[in-house]
């Protein structure tokens, strides 16, 4: 049985749940066995399973792009040799015509929703439906295909590809095939491992490029420290793989072996399948580690999801202060309303993105042109007054107060005095009081119980109902006094 029969297995009984009939309150209770329409032969299923796991492989090398039906064909006839072009036009437009679910979604009870004229009440299950069931899109014009995201969702699914946090066992599996002698199953291993692995680099650059999605970026806040011990089991595994593929037992033993393969085999194939999962984990720790870092740093921030249009309709209703409206139009309005030009900086991420999607290279785990990360600001930070704030800590106790007052959340970002810029590293230094070891492994925070309120220039406010201090541990001292 197939991955995709298993696919159709575990949900055909679903369908016919969705295209039953019954009356709900019925005391007919008994189901009799659906008898199918179709030729009973499988013929149209083969062609559409073949036809979308040849679009996901052309998927991945291409980066997305459309696909031509002679090339489709040109495949399929590996398996069916007298395939007629009409068949595949037929499971193409079948696969490509969106059929329309429907479905039940809970409706949250809030505190303050109120159900109005024609809307479901809270705390009910209202009906939904969507037709968004198209494994396939097809240009009108050219007659070009290429898979949808329910396609690629399905033959992933078909695939059987588990998520990267259960990985680690798929990579147990390659000493395992190793140990038995069966090494035609090491690429396989491995290639499933690779999904994984692409699957969250896509969730990563989908949160990148839009990070109104709370629930993702929820989910890789959360699960952040379970992906790296992933990734640091599944790389520890894989080396563990590789060096004993240069066992002379297992080099004479898979040599016996590939004499007895009609396909040529070589035990630098294995080597190079294992080497392509290390540095895709090498490249996903990267991106993962470049994420949170800008997450922390504040350069990603989540908005959420907008309705805008019922944004417009309530300011329809009820405009804002004029002093809210004086503030929007001052910042979002042309200074000129004879010529506006954008700025160019705003349109290249959008020319970045054409360019790749038409460029006929995949580039999907090489980052050699990509740009290094600028040096996240707490480093630079105390990388320039973190020697400073030591010998500070050497004289005295520095509480926050003090440190505020001595102007310790400024630094200049410049060494030219002439164009120096003084930046503004607040969060920064409270980090020092929160974890220490960041200055030093011997300090520690002492707590005043006095409550203090601070007014920086700029017009922000900081209380607190203790006093926080920096100082040195008294075995610390003792040790530098010796």
């Amino acid at each position: 049985m197939t991955a995709w029969n298993k696919l159709l297995v575990a949900t055909t009984r679903l369908l016919d749940l969705h295209d039953s009939a019954h009356e709900p309150g019925s005391p007919f209770v008994q189901v009799s066995q659906e008898q199918r329409r179709g030729l009973r032969d499988g013929y149209w299923l083969d062609l559409g399973c073949l036809l979308l796991d040849y679009l996901l492989e052309v998927d991945f090398a291409t980066n997305s792009a459309f696909v031509t039906q002679r090339r489709c064909l040109a495949h399929l006839r590996g398996d069916y040799p007298e395939l007629p072009a009409d068949d595949l036009s037929f499971v193409i437009n079948l696969l490509a015509t969106p059929s329309e679910i429907h479905y039940r979604e809970w409706q949250a009870d809030t505190a303050d929703s109120g159900a109005g004229e024609g809307e479901t009440p809270p705390g009910t299950r209202s009906g939904r439906s969507t037709k968004r069931t198209a494994l396939i899109e097809k240009q009108g014009q050219t007659g070009q295909v290429r898979l949808t995201p329910s396609g690629r969702q399905a033959v992933t699914l078909a695939s059987q590809v588990e998520d990267l946090l259960y990985s680690e066992y798929d990579a147990a599996k390659v000493i395992a095939a190793l140990s038995r002698g069966d090494y035609a199953r090491v690429p396989d291993i491995t290639q499933q491992i690779l999904m994984a692995i692409r699957a969250l680099t896509q969730e990563l650059r989908r949160v990148r490029e839009n990070p109104t999605h709370e629930g993702k970026l929820a989910a890789l806040l959360d699960n952040e420290r379970h992906y790296h011990n992933a990734l640091s089991t599944i790389q520890s595994t894989l080396l563990s793989a590789r060096s004993q593929l240069s066992t002379p037992t297992l080099i004479a033993h898979f040599d016996a072996w590939a004499e007895r393969q009609e396909e040529e085999w070589d035990l630098r194939m294995l080597s190079a399948t294992i080497g392509r999962v290390l540095n895709a984990i090498e490249n996903l720790s990267r991106r993962l580690s470049e994420l949170l870092s800008d997450i922390a740093e504040g350069r990603i921030q989540s908005m959420g999801v907008i309705d805008f249009a019922g944004l417009a309709h309530q300011l329809l209703l009820s405009p804002p202060p004029e002093r809210l409206q004086d503030a929007v139009v001052a910042r979002m309005m042309p200074l000129g309303t004879q010529v506006a030009m954008p700025r160019v900086e705003t349109l290249l991420p959008l020319v970045e993105t054409r360019r790749a999607e038409r460029s006929g290279a995949a580039l999907v785990f090489d980052e050699a042109s990509d740009k290094p990360s600028a040096d996240p600001l707490l480093a630079r930070y105390l990388k320039a007054r973190g020697p400073a704030l030591r010998q500070r800590l050497r004289q005295s106790p520095l509480s926050l107060p003090e440190a505020l007052s001595e102007c310790w959340h400024h630094f200049e970002a410049d060494s030219d005095p002439a164009h120096a810029e003084i930046l503004d590293c607040l969060p920064q230094l409270l980090n020092t009081f929160v974890d220490t070891q960041l200055l030093d492994d011997h300090l520690s925070v002492g707590i005043d119980d006095t409550p203090f309120a601070i007014a920086l220039p700029d017009g922000r406010r900081i209380e607190g109902a203790v006093t926080p201090s920096l100082r040195l541990r008294p075995t610390a001292s003792k040790e530098q006094k010796v």
